[in-house]
């Protein structure tokens, strides 16, 4: 295990560092899970099978949800449930998966929401590549919305672009727009008797969607994690959240270089972590 010189979040004790072999065409993080580079036009790879002793990941942006997987798969019991809404290929929930099996047996639930066609065939692709077989889990190809339905949604330039959202305004023309199926945190929700984990990366439609099943939220949800998008919906979730009684672990303002216990981080998405203090 690498050792704790630059100060890492404790949780990271838990987890020992991955060491194998890469193939090439993909990278890997430190709890082992591989991705093709073609996720992402120009990111490195391995251009031949390649010894890789992986390191604990660096402090930026990321580091905030990788905290978030590990301290739920910690706190996890009897069955580890999470949720990625704007999964793009559902790199979070293949790391939790990792992260737990590198601790545990215990039973797990992925369920992964993603309406750009492209992005869900590879969260299906990316699950297999790691040892994940999508039949038992939950890959849903649609967009989150506050009701079920439909929406207007962008697609296409999937190796260029993951800020895909529900349609507006146009904003950027080289995109194409499709009419998409669209599913309510409060359905998802419905059949779950709990979810450890719902990490949040809708691209603005964050707020309403998780006003729109409180109810759900407080009865069965421990820990979100959101990628935020502008100041006026980070207001709006701390003053939820604050009002639901949850407690606030992280909170780091869309496109703001902030003082973290990490160093300073400049962050693109904003960050917040909430906590139902009433399933801790």
């Amino acid at each position: 295990m690498r050792d704790f010189e630059n100060k890492h979040h404790e949780v990271f004790r838990h987890f020992k560092c991955w060491e194998g072999i890469v193939q090439p065409g993909y990278n890997v993080d430190f709890v082992g899970a591989i991705t093709r580079a073609s996720f992402y036009k120009g990111s490195f790879c391995y251009k031949d099978p390649s010894f890789v002793a992986a390191d604990y990941p660096e402090f930026d942006e990321e580091y905030f949800p990788w905290i978030d997987v590990l301290e739920s798969i910690i706190a996890a019991r009897d069955q580890f449930v999470m949720m990625e809404l704007g999964a793009g290929y559902g790199k979070w929930l293949v790391r939790a998966a990792k992260a737990l099996r590198e601790i545990s047996n215990m039973p797990y639930l992925l369920i992964g929401v993603e309406a750009e066609p492209e992005h869900y065939q590879w969260m299906k692709t990316h699950f297999l590549d790691n040892g994940i077989d999508p039949k038992n889990h939950l890959l849903i190809e649609a967009a989150v919305s506050d009701q079920d339905g439909h929406v207007m949604f962008e697609t296409g330039r999937g190796d260029e672009h993951y800020g895909h959202q529900i349609i507006i305004d146009v904003i950027d023309p080289s995109l194409s727009i499709k009419d998409v199926p669209a599913i309510s945190l409060h359905s998802l929700l419905n059949s779950l008797d709990k979810v450890d984990l719902i990490d949040v990366d809708v691209q603005g439609a964050e707020l309403k969607i998780l006003t729109a099943a409180k109810d759900e939220l407080n009865r069965k949800v421990k820990r979100i994690h959101i990628g935020t998008h502008n100041s006026v919906i980070e207001t709006g979730l701390r003053s939820f959240f604050y009002h639901m009684g949850w407690q606030c672990l992280n909170d780091y303002s869309y496109q703001q270089e902030c003082s973290t216990q990490y160093g300073i981080i400049k962050f693109d998405d904003g960050v917040q972590t909430w906590v139902n203090l009433a399933l801790e």
